[in-house]
Formats: structure tokens, sequence, C-alpha cells
């Protein structure tokens, strides 16, 4: 190889590695997911109708399409968990409810599983004599654009929150 040829060689591979900098903007459906485990500000996204003992929640946005997903784990005493549900109203259709299965396996902790019976379903596992329910407690909040979903009750004090926007 002649030294002109080394020259462009050089000079591309130059510029291509320039083009590889990490400090690219990233396109904003190229997005890191922060898991929290203290409310923050959570709880101007939603009502928290009771003090949570224990709180893991993320939010995934995409600004191309303009919406999003937040997800929450809260766990509460029993008598708050029983108040939350008693004041909750059922879908009209009442199914078992389904979650990712990789979320459920990854994201949830055991004790939150515990007793739960699940049915593996093309990806998801169906969890069988548990409804979902209609989130209105948790979306009060005036300015949260995360006002659809829906609220999942699980073992002990366990609340899961999935809601999204439009």
């Amino acid at each position: 190889m002649n030294f002109m040829n080394l020259k462009y060689v050089l000079l591309l591979t130059s510029l291509i590695l320039i083009g590889c900098d990490n400090k690219m903007p990233a396109s904003s459906e190229q997005s890191t997911i922060q898991i929290h485990t203290e409310v923050g500000i959570l709880n101007k996204l939603i009502s928290i109708p009771a003090e949570p003992l224990s709180v893991k929640w993320e939010i995934n946005e995409s600004k191309e399409r303009g919406t999003g997903s937040l997800r929450a784990l809260l766990e509460f005493n029993e008598q708050d968990k029983q108040d939350i549900l008693q004041k909750s109203t059922e879908f009209e259709n009442k199914t078992n409810d389904r979650i990712d299965a990789a979320f459920f396996d990854t994201w949830l902790p055991a004790e939150s599983k515990e007793g739960i019976e699940t049915e593996l379903v093309s990806g998801s596992y169906l969890l069988k004599d548990t409804f979902a329910l209609q989130p209105d407690l948790f979306t009060q909040t005036e300015l949260s654009p995360y006002v659809n979903g829906s609220i999942t009750p699980l073992s002990g004090g366990y609340i899961l929150i999935a809601l999204y926007s439009m």
C-alpha cells in the first residue's frame, strides 16, 4: 500500500471513529429507563392514597410518539392495601390479569408473587384469580399525563400500578 492510500485509509477510519463518539445525542427511542426506589417526584405523577412502606417505579417515554408509561410497585401495610382495593372499581370485563413474563420474573420481588398461580401464555403470565382494577385512586393528579391503565393487587401489601399516556 502506498503512502497516499494509507493516508486515505487513516482519514476514513478517523471519520468513522468520530461518528462513533459516545457523546452523540441518542435518538429519543433509545432511552435508558431508570428504576427509582424512593418516592421522589412519583407523588406528582400519580396520587398515592396511603403512605407506602416501599416503592419501586420507572417511566418509559417516547418523545417522538408523545406517549409514555409508568410502572410502580408500591408496598402498603395490609389495612391500607385493603382500603385501596375496596375503594377501587372493577373493570366491566372481569378477566384474569396478564403480566409480561420477563417483567414478572425480574422486576417483582418474590414476596409479591407468593401464592399467585400463573400460566405462561405467549410470553406473558396469566395470573389466575388476580383481577386488574381501575386506577382511579392513583390518577387524581391534575398535571400528570398518566391517566390510563390499571392496578393489580399482588401478594402481601403489594399493588402494581401500570399507567400510560396517549
